[in-house]
């Protein structure tokens, strides 16, 4: 009997259990070695002064100095570590969608197109946890301004839009340039829609250096659970609760404040 097979017999996911398992292995990678981020604190720690004075220069002499391979080997070791688990759709759509000499070739190409997006935003990201430390000074309180930053925006419809086009699933041709095209563009549109959706989570282990190993995992698992529903995930469900709750009593306060000049003014 197969292994695949055997997971089944035990009401577990094949694809979902070998995804994990690229996950744990790359979390394990991290725990032993992790540059980026040790350089990251290295500068973090180096007094970096006025956001907009020293801190850019800094920032500069940073990315002039730093081995770009290494970086990006880094964040992409990262990125396999936080959202592998999240791939399960899309490899899914891609593998039913695609002849079976070109499977492969369409994944590759898919990862390919959804890294280079997530490459480019994790520079970003990386730029916006340097100048949250050095404003704040303390590493500790640059996490808690990416902690509420994440809450603002996991409770925004904006966010719950950007979720919802994660789950779409574009038709993929079979024959010619567009079984090429279609993969690779199927990545970079996906790895939008996810950037959108979960940069403010990426930020909050950027921002703690020291613990951000179980952050990221805490941040695999909500992501991964998120993604598991393609017709309303749990977690988005809670949120949008969480929303009409707080709506109406954030009307009350509108009209409240909206009320509060008339009122207060001296009577004669």
């Amino acid at each position: 009997m197969s292994v695949s097979a055997r997971l089944r017999e035990a009401g577990l996911d094949p694809l979902a259990c070998t995804l994990w398992s690229i996950s744990l292995v790359a979390f394990s990678v991290i725990a032993l070695s992790d540059n980026v981020h040790a350089e990251l604190m290295l500068l973090c720690r180096s007094n970096p002064g006025p956001v907009f004075a020293e801190s850019l220069s800094y920032l500069h002499f940073y990315y002039s100095t730093l081995d770009l391979a290494a970086f990006a080997a880094g964040v992409t070791l990262m990125l396999v570590a936080m959202m592998t688990p999240a791939l399960a759709g899309p490899a899914l759509h891609l593998w039913f969608r695609s002849l079976s000499r070109h499977r492969w070739r369409a994944i590759v190409l898919f990862l390919l197109g959804y890294l280079c997006v997530w490459l480019a935003a994790c520079a970003l990201l990386f730029v916006i946890a340097l100048l949250l430390v050095s404003l704040t000074d303390s590493e500790l309180a640059a996490g808690v301004m990416a902690v509420v930053g994440w809450l603002i925006w996991q409770l925004s419809v904006m966010r719950s839009r950007c979720l919802a086009r994660c789950h779409q699933q574009p038709r993929l041709s079979v024959f010619g340039m567009a079984a090429l095209v279609d993969p690779l563009c199927f990545g970079v549109t996906h790895g939008f829609w996810c950037v959108t959706t979960c940069w403010a989570l990426m930020l909050i282990p950027l921002c703690l250096p020291y613990a951000h190993l179980p952050v990221m995992l805490g941040g695999a698992v909500l992501i991964a659970y998120e993604r598991a529903s393609a017709n309303g995930p749990a977690f988005s469900q809670v949120t949008g609760a969480i929303r009409r709750g707080l709506a109406p009593r954030w009307k009350t306060i509108r009209q409240r404040l909206a009320a509060a000049p008339a009122n207060s003014r001296p009577h004669p």
